[in-house]
């Protein structure tokens, strides 16, 4: 039922590569963290359990910043899933860049030496280089986190002429966002959900930077800025305030806060998944990252939804059975509501078949003004309100928090990412069944079922539907406008994630078996008189 295998084992399920995990985080201690032929020539290699990086002597900064989820282990074994910051074709990341008088010393282009160290929490490479200044040595330090994603580097000015040399001088970190930090190109309405963003993270909540904004932005102590796409995030923090420059739309600059005589910088980076886990690890602060485009009294309910939806992964075993669960069980969860809406819709339905009569009557007899006041007060003899259409919205309404907290979760869940469903081979895509002969505007490149699977179920659910108190015209225009609904919702959702459209699928087939269990109550009645 799970389907094929994908290229991540989903959270849940055991395996053998439990064991061999357990037998490498038993061994982490004791793993050189450099061999040999890495420390050598113009590279270093550090990695971690969850980081690989690859640095330069030649400005001692990252050429290769891979994340790795759950483990470079499992990633490399297909089991896991991993991305790349910084890579072919990029700038090596977090660059220390002097700005002031006086001649300019471009500290990229000098040759460091690198000595390695470690302990229980960190692997360390540190670098040292003379400026072409006498009395000034630049030295450079990056303390990998064995257990987390965390990186802190520091910068220092050492020798009897750094305070000279640094006088009407500042020192930025310069950051960018690598091409594997960019989503993957997506059609149609999935396009809002496919972005990459610059954004600021502090006591004020997540700050999305506009792509044309170039002038500064105060950050205050404590405050992360970075990038962030659906699933990951490459952030860094300065131990003090300072500003954002936005350099451009994919590189930004920090700007310490002008401190006389400062000689040491501190920064904290984080470059991993959006998972509530590794963020917290990092920061709590960082938590607000999730959901945060929701209103923040909607947060803890996709919060809630994400918890209940762990759970029936380890009951069922897969996320993609497990989101089938989710439906059935928010469905019985808003038993109550459904209710009170299905009551309000019954109303509604009775007060409209009741006037259709007259209303029909009065718009063949009367137009314009005329029409008006007669059907106002035809309203007023059957003591009905105008608006009383709105009652049937009512219940709708109250649930449409539900729906948004749902999809919004479904949507930044990293548990559904490069996770295989059946013919799916990723829950957080569209699920791309085959390839056109060529792409479709809005509509893509691909086919994708689930779609039509979601739309057929809402056809027959609209052909099935029956009301006991609407006439036959009534019920033809009402199946009008369910037709005109699942045409949209199908534009909608044709190139959503199939994580997403599964849910809905499942949902509008809940409701088809629980209209036809309806259906049948009056037929059991009868046989049992």
């Amino acid at each position: 039922m799970a389907g094929p295998p994908g290229r991540r084992r989903p959270a849940g399920l055991g395996g053998p590569a439990l064991p061999l995990l357990g037998l490498l985080v038993f061994l982490g201690p004791i793993v050189p963290s450099v061999s040999a032929e890495e420390a050598g020539g113009n590279r270093v290699h550090v990695t971690t359990n969850r980081l690989d990086l690859l640095f330069s002597l030649d400005g001692a900064s990252p050429v290769t910043w891979r994340a790795c989820h759950p483990s470079c282990a499992q990633a490399d074994a297909a089991t896991g899933t991993s991305v790349r910051f910084t890579g072919n074709d990029d700038p090596p990341q977090a660059r220390l860049v002097l700005h002031g008088p006086g001649p300019a010393v471009d500290l990229q282009g000098l040759r460091f030496t690198a000595d390695l160290s470690e302990d229980t929490r960190t692997r360390i490479v540190t670098f040292r280089s003379d400026l072409p200044v006498d009395g000034v040595r630049l030295v450079k330090s990056f303390a990998v986190s064995r257990a987390g994603y965390e990186v802190v580097m520091t910068a220092r000015l050492l020798g009897p002429n750094a305070a000279a040399f640094m006088a009407g001088r500042r020192l930025d970190l310069e950051l960018d966002a690598g091409r594997g930090l960019f989503p993957a190109p997506a059609a149609g309405f999935a396009a809002i959900l496919e972005r990459m963003s610059r954004v600021v993270v502090g006591e004020g909540g997540v700050r999305v930077v506009p792509d044309d904004r170039r002038e500064p932005i105060a950050l205050r102590a404590g405050d992360w800025t970075g990038f962030r796409s659906r699933f990951w995030a490459m952030l860094l923090r300065s131990e003090g305030a300072g500003a954002l420059g936005p350099r451009s739309a994919t590189s930004i600059a920090v700007v310490p806060a002008d401190e006389p005589g400062r000689l040491s910088w501190r920064y904290t980076l984080y470059s991993g998944p959006l998972e509530k886990e590794a963020l917290t690890h990092a920061d709590p602060a960082l938590e607000q990252m999730l959901f945060s485009g929701l209103w923040s009294w909607l947060r803890p309910l996709s919060f809630a939804l994400l918890f209940l939806l762990r759970g029936l992964t380890a009951v069922v075993g897969h996320p993609g059975l497990a989101i089938i669960a989710l439906a059935l069980s928010v469905k019985i969860l808003l038993l109550p509501l459904t209710a009170m809406a299905d009551r309000l819709q019954t109303q509604v339905n009775a007060v409209q078949a009741r006037l259709q009569p007259g209303i029909d009557a009065i718009n063949a007899a009367h137009k314009g003004e005329e029409r008006a006041r007669r059907t106002l007060a035809l309203y007023r003899e059957a003591g009905v309100h105008p608006l009383y259409t709105l009652k049937s919205l009512l219940g709708f309404l109250i649930q449409l928090p539900v729906f948004i907290a749902v999809f919004d979760m479904l949507a930044e869940d990293f548990d559904l990412y490069r996770v295989s469903f059946l013919w799916i081979q990723d829950l957080s895509r569209p699920d791309e069944l085959l390839r056109l002969p060529g792409c479709v505007p809005f509509f893509g490149c691909h086919l994708n079922l689930v779609p039509f699977l979601m739309s057929g179920v809402s056809l027959a659910t609209l052909l099935r539907f029956r009301s006991p108190v609407l006439t036959p015209p009534l019920v033809r225009k009402q199946r009008r406008n369910l037709m005109v609904m699942t045409l949209l919702f199908f534009l909608l959702f044709y190139t959503f994630p199939a994580g997403m459209v599964l849910y809905w699928t499942s949902t509008n087939l809940f409701q088809l078996v629980s209209q036809e269990l309806k259906r049948m109550r009056p037929d059991r009645r009868q046989v049992a008189s």
